[in-house]
């Protein structure tokens, strides 16, 4: 392959990536949120357990794609 569409794929996955982190991150907020109103209620622990699972994914891809 050529240089240049090396380039123009490596930009175009690096905007990919950019954009799914930031809906993650978007997801994020709201689990946030949910699990700020729902204190010590039912399904507290689902939320806390699902923004840990997340928040995870969301750093890992950021790393990987480094």
């Amino acid at each position: 392959m050529d240089e240049p569409l090396l380039h123009m794929m490596r930009d175009d996955l690096t905007r990919r990536v950019e954009s799914a982190a930031a809906n993650m991150t978007d997801t994020l907020r709201l689990l946030v949120m949910a699990r700020e109103m729902a204190g010590d209620g039912p399904g507290a622990d689902k939320l806390t357990a699902a923004i840990e699972e997340l928040t995870s994914a969301r750093d890992g891809l950021l790393v990987r794609s480094r």
